[in-house]
């Protein structure tokens, strides 16, 4: 029984040394929802249907206190395909205030969204 235990604690340190890891070498933050983890700016395919395809960042973007420019800009560099940059979504993130950030977060965990959060 004491095998188990110390294989668990292994597995459990392993992921907790893969997040935060992961989690260090972003200027963003990692979106899951539904299993799915994804660091805010990325280009991947299953991203840009959660967060695209399903409407979900315009509804997150719209309910928080950023400005306009900011919110369209997000939106412009994770969603419009000839315009994705990643490198953009990381200059706008650094560029925010930390009570903008915590809103923009906030608002994500408001529609179901885990934040720094990676399944393993």
């Amino acid at each position: 029984m004491r095998k188990n235990r110390t294989g668990t604690y292994i597995f459990l340190l392993l992921c907790f040394m893969f997040a935060a890891l992961v989690t260090a070498c972003s200027d963003t933050f990692v979106i899951t929802k539904d299993g799915k983890s994804y660091f805010f700016g990325s280009k991947r395919e299953g991203f840009y249907k959660m967060l695209c395809e399903s409407g979900d960042l315009q509804v997150i973007l719209a309910e928080t206190h950023i400005s306009p420019k900011m919110r369209e800009d997000l939106y412009k560099f994770n969603c419009v395909t000839p315009e994705q940059s990643k490198d953009k979504v990381s200059a706008i993130y650094t560029s925010m205030t930390p009570e903008q950030r915590r809103d923009l977060r906030l608002s994500f965990q408001k529609h179901g969204y885990d934040i720094n959060y990676m399944a393993c």
